[in-house]
């Protein structure tokens, strides 16, 4: 064996990793025997938590996000009749709905990906998701700004990019008015250059 003159750590002797390593080397696993007697075994009783009522005070500073009650009947209205795109986007957009979608650390990324990979798994299911992702879009535009919601200019630019990607991809490739057309015959082709 060439390489056993040689001592090379890929893991630092003195590191955590190492302790870990000879900590695991040093357990041993035992059976449990049945015959033990209950008399060694320690009953420990969890302590119930009694909790108190609190009286919280007002926050007088708080101003929520408000909206204008036409505002909010429309936005209902919408919420019932207007909920397309599939189950994912749906969540998503449940999610914004009840004001618990942030957009700083990458979330809406993470969505427009995970929905790739549901897209490319069935598109015959996602025939409304370019009309969810500008719906998306669209709130995300309306929505008032909190900290958790600094990256929201990105996040509408990148679900209206996206349902552009999905009304192209899956937009139909003949057009009725289209099949009525003659077809020229004549067709160019260009020799490869080398």
């Amino acid at each position: 064996m060439p390489y056993a003159a040689h001592e090379i750590y890929f893991i630092d002797p003195h590191s955590d990793d190492m302790d870990l390593c000879h900590l695991l080397q040093t357990m041993k696993l035992e059976v449990s025997n049945p015959e033990k007697t209950s008399e060694n075994v320690v009953h420990i009783l969890p302590t119930p938590n009694i909790v108190a009522d609190e009286v919280m005070e007002e926050d007088r500073t708080y101003q929520p996000d408000t909206v204008d009650p036409q505002l909010a009947s429309s936005n209902s209205d919408t919420r019932e009749e207007g909920s397309f795109g599939c189950g994912y986007l749906r969540a998503v957009r449940h999610q914004m709905d009840w004001g618990e979608y942030p957009t700083t650390g990458g979330e809406y990324l993470d969505a427009i990906f995970t929905h790739r990979e549901i897209l490319y798994a069935q598109p015959s299911a996602h025939q409304e998701c370019a009309r969810a992702f500008s719906d998306i879009a669209t709130l995300l535009q309306k929505r008032a700004w909190r900290a958790d919601r600094e990256a929201d200019p990105e996040a509408v630019a990148a679900f209206n990019h996206e349902a552009w990607v999905i009304a192209s991809t899956l937009s139909p490739t003949q057009n009725s008015a289209d099949s009525h057309r003659v077809q020229s015959q004549s067709v160019c082709v260009m020799m490869p250059m080398m």
